[in-house]
């Protein structure tokens, strides 16, 4: 397969318009020619903890004629934290299911979840059992509901002992608990890994991409031609391997809303002729 820009071989994450409400972000993606989007239910959107109204959500993605091809789960911003991690990681798990119950609502069969978080609860490897069975626990529920649950390769927190995330470790790690992967492009080099290797780690396992692009130093999220990685390349390495699901932009979309908007007129330039 030879590389072009085609928009029909992406989704858009609802994250590159965070700070709009979600119905205006879905307006615009469809308004900026998406049929597909990834809504972030991290802190806000359909973040559980915001109680959204997931049938005024439905009649919105009819209203734009738009699918949900993943939703991102919350992983961030606990304020009401246990000091226990056996009652913090059960805490999570509630919302994560809550999230995968709106995801079989809006008939969405797949999940992006971290299973750590470099900068809340970066666990080592000490703490290995209690994050495998969580993992463990909202697979089996995602399962039940038609939900698959892919785990996400993140950059690490800076501990020497922890536990290391790129998708071949996670699929040591986690593999046999019936969990898949999101391949997010832009985490590999900071995470010092292949991004080639990364794809054949997670075989046919990888179920869906972030695709975004950096200086190998940052995770700034830039549009996927502007950084280090070479994403035309990795494109069809990916497409030739047998992958055929959707590819989800998820830039930085800037602190405001004029920002972002900014931003999905450079993404509107990476589909013009």
């Amino acid at each position: 397969m030879s590389f072009r820009y085609d928009r029909s071989e992406y989704a858009a994450s609802t994250w590159m318009l965070e700070h709009m409400p979600l119905k205006d972000a879905l307006d615009n993606l469809h308004r900026h020619g998406f049929d597909d989007v990834e809504i972030w239910a991290d802190t806000v959107h359909l973040d559980p903890r915001l109680r959204p109204d997931i049938p005024q959500v439905k009649r919105w993605l009819r209203e734009y004629g738009l699918r949900v091809h993943s939703l991102h789960g919350p992983f961030r911003h606990y304020a009401d934290r246990p000091a226990d991690d056996g009652a913090f990681c059960r805490l999570r798990t509630r919302m994560l299911k809550e999230t995968i119950d709106y995801a079989e609502a809006l008939d969405c069969s797949i999940m992006v979840v971290h299973a750590l978080d470099r900068n809340e609860y970066n666990y080592t490897m000490d703490h290995l059992a209690v994050v495998q069975d969580y993992i463990g626990e909202i697979a089996r529920y995602g399962r039940e509901r038609g939900v698959r649950i892919a785990v996400e390769d993140i950059p690490p927190g800076g501990d020497p002992g922890e536990i290391y995330t790129t998708l071949r470790k996670q699929k040591e790690l986690f593999g046999t608990l019936g969990i898949d992967f999101c391949l997010d492009i832009g985490h590999v080099p900071l995470l010092g890994a292949d991004v080639y290797d990364e794809v054949d780690a997670a075989g046919s396992q990888l179920i869906t991409l972030h695709i975004h692009n950096n200086d190998g130093l940052c995770d700034s999220h830039n549009p996927p031609d502007d950084g280090i990685l070479n994403w035309p390349a990795l494109h069809d390495y990916i497409r030739n391997g047998g992958y055929r699901g959707k590819f989800v932009l998820e830039l930085f979309g800037g602190e405001s809303i004029q920002e972002e908007m900014e931003l999905m007129g450079r993404v509107d330039a990476l589909f013009r002729d």
